[in-house]
């Protein structure tokens, strides 16, 4: 739709890499905001989104790479190179939980009530990205002839009438923000909050793949991951609520 926002004398400034730099920009300042308001350290709370950032994008990128090791297993070099594709949510959010656990204890920082404030600022982050994505012309959906469909492009810049999925993935991001939003004065158990939102975000996706144009392979695969961190939501529910204290 809108892959090049600006170009001039070589510079050129893509939109896509711009939509994940504020992404990134809004998921630290939420969680800032969010953990203050808590009660919890800022200065420490930053460094830890910070710093999460970096097993994020690795994990993102080696996810992704995976998915496509039919073209990244003949040139793994390629895996390093910003021109060959993209990222992998489910990639990004598993690496940054991962380098979070270490992070959160040498900066002693409660766990829990770290990720309450974090999970509704990467569900304000995912919907800022995902705008990228319909603005770069990917994740696009499959082509439609429903009442639904816009006409839209995909990543090679053919226009058809198409699923929105980025416009709906979106919108659901942002509605379960509203959600957890809505449970906070309620003042539910520590880390509750973080397993609603991680496991709303992952039902959501589960049904909105289905209209990805991305392949069979891939949609079995996004779904695998989905219920795994379903999974993982339900079974921290249920100790936060069956254990409180914990």
């Amino acid at each position: 739709m809108w892959p090049v926002l600006f170009a001039w004398r070589g510079i050129v400034l893509r939109s896509y890499p711009v939509m994940i730099y504020l992404a990134l920009l809004a998921t630290v300042l939420l969680t800032v905001a969010f953990a203050h308001h808590d009660g919890l350290n800022a200065d420490r709370t930053a460094l830890a989104v910070l710093l999460s950032y970096v097993p994020a994008f690795a994990g993102a990128r080696l996810l992704y790479a995976v998915r496509r090791w039919d073209h990244f297993g003949r040139e793994p070099w390629l895996i390093l190179r910003r021109s060959e594709g993209g990222l992998s949510l489910s990639g990004g959010m598993a690496g940054m939980v991962a380098g979070l656990v270490p992070l959160l204890w040498l900066l002693d920082v409660p766990t829990a009530r770290f990720f309450d404030a974090l999970v509704p600022a990467m569900l304000a982050g995912i919907a800022v990205a995902k705008g990228g994505c319909l603005l770069n012309g990917c994740c696009h959906g499959h082509e439609t002839v429903h009442w639904s469909g816009l006409r839209l492009p995909d990543d090679h810049g053919q226009w058809r009438r198409r699923f929105p999925s980025q416009l709906l993935e979106m919108a659901w991001a942002v509605l379960v923000l509203v959600i957890l939003l809505s449970l906070r004065p309620f003042l539910p158990p520590a880390g509750l909050i973080a397993c609603a939102g991680f496991g709303l975000h992952a039902v959501g996706r589960i049904f909105l793949q289905k209209l990805r144009d991305e392949g069979a392979a891939e949609d079995a695969a996004v779904r695998k991951n989905c219920l795994i961190l379903l999974a993982a939501s339900l079974a921290g529910a249920l100790l936060i609520v069956a254990v409180p204290t914990i």
